[in-house]
């Protein structure tokens, strides 16, 4: 079942017919991702003049441009007043924010530091400011951390336990007064300077309430006297003291005692002003407390009211010979409430001021219980950490899962646990040498390059007109419901209810070449290539599933020799069928890298041979670049042919024959005499062919140069490049394992809801260095956990862009409709967008493109599913130098940064609230951006467990769960011990991941440049977005294909009028019953 946002991208006509009919008719929609693309009455629309443009048409009854139209006819200049990129003075809350935070640092100060550009110097701004936001981040988790439990659970008060007070304190009313250092005034029996807490008097450790009492006060008509008392009282029935003025044993094990004071009645009482003024200016050291047990198990009659510790025993000390007192005394006495807390069995009034009463007059100390404050601080630590080790936790069982039940399924067959170990090992093997080959199978002798007999044209059509029709009945049944380009085609061409029914087969080979420009399905079939690789039959599935029609897109920029024929080797010696793969390499400029006497596009060419068109006899044509300026004319150059293999890297046995497109960016004349001419960047390489797709796909006006990319893959291939589905993102200086791509194509035909997939990247050089050494289980844990992680729930955040596979389109059942995913509109024209103003978007865009757009397609795809395969896997060569590895990490980590607050705004990501991707993601970004801090904690917390009590258990215990889980995964999941030894490198080396790393990176938020990760002869180090001149849109000149093949007919037809004529009517007498 399809996703539903697969109308994301369309009103009308939400899908797309496959090419196959002839009666749909391919729209565009309106963009519910970029609403401001839909209001073509918006001069700022970058499409506003061509909706304009087509207006003038269709008023004047043209149905179709019969002339090539120039960019510059399109833009009428009748908006004079449009207001420029550079000039825009909108005000946002973030730029605000930037030169508030920013205000200490004037213009003309960051000019001295050779800021001059107001651009450069926003950038710093907007630098500084989300260093703040950082330092706020940082700030509150160290608040949380340490800070948040002493603010809302600090006591100022010391807590003793009972019985547990030493001799140096005297209880009073369960507070504990230090007097060690006190001194008595003169009293009779007692000298003047004498300490109470020591002999004579020996009061200390003892509980002396009996000597403050807490009189008139809530116990005033509670406690009265009788009409014969003796104690000392006023007639309003205040009373001097309620019981004898004794010392009693802190353990409640002293005696009532009445006995009078050998000095005078109520020695010891502190009735006077003067005592009680120097009771109530004593400070209390420390609340004495009672636990729950020491309440429950006591032989004593202990109860507990609003927190308060009463001894209900106390009341046999009142002298009941001279006071009245309620009856409830007795009661409460007597009613073995023992342990018990009786605050709401005291529930009226009264009984509530008798409750009051006894807490001024018996209280032995506090309950041991916390404050709301410390509550709060214990919710939110446990919180915390369940949240964490939820996160933790969940992350190592999925990942285990996927180890074991999902991973052995996907690909071209489910295998067995035992097969996949073996598989595991076998790429571990293959990946220990960037230069080991893997495990290539043999091919027929038709396949290779050589040793093949040349066909004639006409025995050329003839053979490709047949292929497809040579197909059994049953085949629709060995589809297993499993849609492709050509499996569609077939089963419309033979469905008795298809307006095709009845029709022969629609092979891509077949067309009347005499046919109107408007029903054109295909380019002229007499220009295919004579070796062109020969299509399988329909039912032809040698892994299992349907063969799907692939691009092998490799960009390349410096690389050597060595470099790009280890790439291409791996791709063309695939044990995918070459018959359905297409090499295409993509030179970015005229550059030549470091200890290289060639030019990437020399080095490219030389790996080409039987050019379809001679490479000195090809042309550049323009093409409009992601770049600003001027910069946004670009010239290229398309040569196509196939794969020159060299013997000494792969047998002659072992050679496909696989066509190859090779582009190369060679820049305008003007550009000539730079240093990299045709240079535009990896993102603009992604875009020529992505823009390609998707004008090829709605049927747009193409440049000059993209025709003639289409008719390059027509004539090395016979194929429309409508009919390819997906597209293998390869780096230059990455190697594939053989069998990788059929993996990727057979999970993509099985499940077209997955948009996007990535393999396992392996390091080939582990043991270079400890630059090397530190990244090998950073590289595993990062593809068997993280991404293990994301695939069970389709959300894979990042697909790698040296080792990607992307749909192109999703078919929407088997009745014709395809869904655009790649050449979705939305996504290439977000992706190419050059508008690079802020620091949010430079990040996204010149850094971190191929994350970006693994972020686009989620975030324009969120139901589809974006996986990790590990079945495929690819080793390339990691930094060995730590400058090299400083540069690279600088530009991940901001990217990553930025894409994650992308990400964290996807409100339709799998799950909910925080049982969700969206919620992973959002600790992911926090994590990110704390990573320093973390660090310092981590250390901090391990140093004061060693010298420091009491020790911090379960702040260990987590630290333990983050670290330990990894290793326990390498136990449950990895195929060699050795990645344990690897992890403890790893841990060692952490300092330098959580702390120099991000810290680099972030003071580096403002550098757009790509450092030491790539250099080339001559370069001069600069971020690649500068705006130099203006873009001249009379250079472009665009047309459709259809219009673009009329033309080079109508050339053909002055040529030789005959030929076609004849070459059509056998062909036609071919195909007759």
């Amino acid at each position: 079942m399809a996703a539903d946002d697969d109308y994301y991208a369309f009103d009308n006509e939400s899908l797309l017919r496959s090419r196959t009919s002839n009666n749909s008719k391919v729209q565009r929609g309106d963009s519910l991702v970029r609403r401001d693309r839909n209001d073509f009455t918006d001069p700022s629309n970058p499409h506003h003049y061509y909706a304009q443009k087509t207006q003038e048409q269709r008023r004047n009854g043209q149905v179709r441009v019969q002339e090539s139209i120039p960019l510059a006819d399109l833009n009428l200049n009748r908006h004079k007043s449009t207001p420029s990129r550079s000039k825009r003075s909108d005000l946002s809350f973030w730029k605000v924010y930037c030169y508030v935070i920013t205000f200490w640092v004037p213009a003309p100060l960051l000019s001295l530091f050779g800021m001059d550009k107001k651009e450069r110097q926003f950038a710093w701004r907007e630098k500084m400011a989300l260093l703040s936001v950082i330092i706020y981040a940082g700030t509150f988790v160290a608040y949380l951390t340490f800070g948040f439990t002493k603010t809302v659970c600090s006591s100022q008060v010391l807590r003793l336990r009972n019985n547990e007070v030493s001799a140096s304190y005297l209880i009073i009313n369960g507070k504990s007064y230090g007097l060690d250092h006190s001194s008595h005034p003169a009293a009779a029996g007692i000298d003047a300077g004498t300490n109470v807490l020591w002999p004579p008097i020996n009061a200390g450790g003892m509980d002396a309430s009996f000597l403050f009492q807490n009189v008139n006060g809530n116990c005033k008509g509670i406690i009265k006297p009788k009409s014969n008392c003796t104690i000392p009282h006023d007639d309003d029935g205040n009373l001097a003291w309620y019981f004898p003025c004794k010392v009693v044993a802190q353990d409640g094990s002293t005696k009532p005692n009445f006995t009078k004071s050998e000095y005078y009645d109520g020695w010891a009482c502190h009735t006077s002003q003067s005592a009680r003024d120097a009771f109530y200016s004593l400070d209390v050291a420390a609340d004495v407390y009672f636990t729950w047990g020491d309440i429950q198990n006591s032989t004593r009659n202990l109860v507990v009211y609003n927190g308060h510790v009463l001894d209900l025993d106390l009341l046999n000390w009142l002298q009941t010979t001279d006071l009245d007192y309620p009856p409830l005394f007795d009661q409460l006495r007597d009613s073995k409430l023992q342990g018990y807390d009786i605050s709401l069995v005291l529930s009226d009034s009264f009984e509530r001021k008798v409750a009051r009463c006894l807490s001024e007059t018996i209280r032995v100390g506090e309950i041991d219980s916390s404050t709301i404050g410390c509550l709060a601080s214990q919710v939110v630590l446990y919180i915390s950490l369940v949240f964490i080790l939820a996160v933790v936790l969940l992350k190592f069982l999925i990942s285990c899962y996927y180890r074991w039940v999902v991973a052995r399924r996907q690909g071209a067959s489910t295998v067995s646990n035992k097969s996949l170990n073996q598989h595991a090992q076998d790429i571990e093997d293959w990946s220990e040498n960037i230069n080991a080959r893997g495990p290539i199978k043999n091919f027929e002798p038709s396949n290779r390059p050589k040793g093949h007999r040349r066909m004639s044209t006409l025995d050329l059509i003839k053979r490709n007109s047949m292929m497809l029709l040579n197909d059994n009945s049953d085949s629709g049944d060995k589809f297993r419901g499993m849609t492709t380009m050509t499996t569609q085609s077939y089963l419309k061409s033979n469905n008795p209810h298809s307006d095709q029914s009845g029709a022969p087969f629609q092979s891509p080979f077949t067309n009347d070449l005499t046919s109107p420009v408007n029903n054109l399905d295909t380019l002229d079939a007499t220009i295919i290539h004579p070796d062109a690789v020969a299509q399988p039959p329909v039912d032809f599935m040698p892994n299992g599933f349907p063969l799907i029609h692939t691009i092998c897109f490799v960009t390349c920029y410096s690389e050597d020799e060595s470099g790009l024929r280890t790439t291409l080797d791996s791709l063309s010696t695939t044990d995918y069928p070459n018959s359905n793969k297409l090499l295409m390499v993509v030179c970015d400029g005229m550059v030549k890298g470091s200890g290289t006497d060639l030019t990437t596009p020399e080095i490219a060419l030389s790996m080409v041979e039987d050019f379809v068109i001679p490479p000195a006899e090809v042309e550049p044509h323009s093409y409009v670049a992601v770049a600003s300026g001027s910069k946004r004319h670009n010239m290229a150059k398309v040569y196509s042919g196939f794969y020159k293999y060299d013997d000494a890297t792969i047998e002659p046995d072992l050679q496909q024959r696989v066509p190859m497109i090779v582009i190369v960016k060679c820049g305008t004349p003007d550009e000539q005499g730079s240093v990299k001419p045709g240079n535009r960047g990896k993102r603009d390489s992604q875009v020529l062919l992505m823009s390609f797709l998707q004008r090829l796909t709605f049927e747009e006006r193409m440049t000059v140069f993209e025709y003639h990319l289409l008719k390059s893959i027509w004539q090395i291939t016979g194929l429309m490049a409508d009919f390819y589905e997906l597209v293998l993102m390869v780096d230059a200086d990455t190697k594939v394992f053989p069998d990788s791509l059929t993996h990727m194509a057979a999970e993509m035909v099985k499940d077209p809801e997955i948009m996007g997939l990535c393999g396992e990247t392996k390091i080939a050089n582990k043991r270079d260095s400890w630059v090397s050494w530190i990244q090998v289980f950073e590289y595993y844990i990062s593809h068997h956990q993280a991404k293990a992680f994301e695939t069970v729930f389709g959300s894979v955040t990042c697909l790698p862009g040296c080792f990607s596979i992307y749909r192109i389109k999703a078919p929407k059942g088997a009745d014709g409709y395809w869904v655009p995913i790649l050449s979705n509109p939305d996504i290439v024209e977000r992706y190419s967008d050059n508008d690079t103003q802020t620091l949010h978007k430079k990040n996204l865009l010149l850094l971190g493109e191929d994350r970006f757009l693994s972020s686009l397609m989620l975030k324009t795809f969120p139901k589809r599913k974006q996986i990790f395969l590990s079945k495929a896997a690819c080793k390339t060569v990691v930094p060995n130098q730590f400058k090299v590895l400083l540069s690279q990490r600088r530009r991940w980590i901001n990217s990553t940064v930025h894409n994650l607050m992308e990400l964290v705004l996807i409100k339709d990501l799998c799950g909910s609230f925080c049982f969700s991707m969206q919620f992973v993601i959002g600790m992911e970004l926090i994590g990110t951006l704390v990573l320093p801090l973390a660090i310092c904690f981590t250390i901090y917390v391990i140093i004061f467990a060693i010298v420091s009590h009491p020790t911090p258990i379960i702040t260990l215990v987590l630290l333990g769960v983050i670290l330990g889980l990894p290793g326990l995964l390498i136990v449950v999941t990895a195929t060699r011990w050795s990645y344990l030894l690897w992890m403890v490198i790893y841990i060692i080396a952490l300092p330098i991941w959580n702390f120099v790393l991000p810290v680099y990176a972030f003071w580096k938020f403002d550098d757009f440049s790509w450092g030491d990760t790539r250099t080339i002869a001559g370069e001069n180090k600069k971020a690649h977005d500068e705006e130099v001149g203006e873009f001249d849109h009379s250079k472009i000149r665009m047309r459709t294909w259809r219009e673009f093949e009329r033309e080079e007919r109508l050339k053909s037809k002055d040529q030789g009028q005959g030929q076609h004529s004849r070459l059509g009517s056998i062909l036609n007498l071919d195909l007759m019953p």
